[in-house]
């Protein structure tokens, strides 16, 4: 084996073991999240509290090889022209190759809305990532500050309490919503999702 061999092999193996190492101190840091959540949000599903801070960094895929570049030279041939013909008609595409979306922390799940799963609400309580327009997503923005689920008690049409659902970081200007409480305690935000499973019944002859 040549030295470059060995040296890549060398490499190879240090970045499995870095990323082995990082796997289990993700595992320790989900467990001891877990361990802080109330008793009646331990069971199956993903759990979070609103002070989460996400550590892990996720990006779409690795530098391609020469190879691999090579071989998609007649793809991105035919790709470039469709891509100019969309951007002078001032369109957005559904998959732009040349600038592809960026992967954040913050993104949630579908919650519906028009739709199905149109708007996505992530573990802080923000709204994030809209699919308001058919095959296109909008997710230039971790959260839109007026977009809330607000907890109003009344009592003889007087407002007695409010509170804005979200621990999320809102950055307002002026007296913009300046009449909502934005200081809901993100250590008493809990979050727990759970993707249901659907059965088919087995088809009759």
């Amino acid at each position: 084996m040549c030295k470059a061999q060995r040296s890549s092999s060398a490499k190879r193996r240090a970045k499995m073991a870095a990323q082995e190492q990082e796997d289990q101190l993700h595992i320790v840091g989900i467990e001891s999240e877990r361990a802080r959540l109330p008793a009646e949000l331990t069971g199956p599903g993903w759990k979070a509290r609103g002070d989460r801070t996400p550590t892990d960094k996720r990006v779409p895929f690795n530098r391609p090889t020469a190879k691999q570049i090579f071989d998609a030279l007649p793809f991105v041939r035919r790709y470039f022209f469709y891509w100019m013909r969309y951007t002078f008609d001032k369109e957005k595409l559904f998959i732009n190759t040349f600038q592809p979306l960026k992967h954040k922390p913050f993104y949630g799940v579908p919650c519906g809305g028009i739709g199905c799963g149109a708007m996505g609400r992530d573990f802080r309580g923000g709204f994030c990532k809209f699919s308001l327009r058919p095959g296109l997503v909008e997710h230039k923005v971790d959260m839109i500050p007026a977009n809330q689920f607000i907890l109003s008690v009344r009592r003889d049409g007087r407002c007695v309490y409010q509170k804005v659902l979200c621990a999320a970081d809102v950055v307002l200007s002026g007296q913009q919503l300046s009449s909502w409480d934005f200081s809901f305690p993100k250590k008493d935000l809990h979050y727990s999702f759970l993707v249901s499973s659907s059965r088919i019944n087995p088809l009759s002859n």
